[in-house]
């Protein structure tokens, strides 16, 4: 049913629930699974100091994307697993990914609100209130 899987993380440990279920749901599908990590861009217009920011931030992303990718290669030899990192707001990155790449399901890891998430909602709830698909919240 589903064969484009698509896993947003913010690179927590806790995301690796979500990467194995999205992989699981892939293998018994045939399908294939799509590591996302969005960099979270700041207002204003960006300098050559922050886009080096964001720069270190994008190869930290990365290399935590391989050593997922590395780990579950091995269980899930049968699922292609790809990865990518965008600058961007997250919730809206997502989504646009997700249409570009002709996403069937996002898989994503739920968090709790902190102070000033509270007024907007967490990512993964926004995206979950705007996806024009299916998208499962794993605890």
């Amino acid at each position: 049913m589903y064969k484009n899987i698509l896993v947003p993380t913010d690179l927590a440990d806790k995301s690796e629930l979500s990467i194995q279920t999205a992989l699981t749901m892939a293998s018994q599908n045939h399908g294939s699974v799509q590591l996302l990590h969005v960099v979270e861009k700041m207002g204003g217009e960006p300098d050559a100091e922050v886009e080096n920011f964001y720069l270190k931030l994008a190869k930290q992303a990365d290399q935590k994307l391989s050593d997922w990718q590395r780990k579950f290669q091995e269980e899930f030899a049968d699922v292609p697993i790809d990865k990518t990192i965008l600058v961007g707001k997250r919730a809206q990155e997502i989504l646009r990914f997700s249409q570009e790449k002709a996403i069937d399901l996002i898989v994503m890891t739920s968090r709790t609100f902190n102070k000033e998430e509270r007024g907007l909602g967490t990512w993964s709830h926004q995206v979950s209130l705007f996806a024009p698909i299916s998208v499962l919240v794993v605890r």
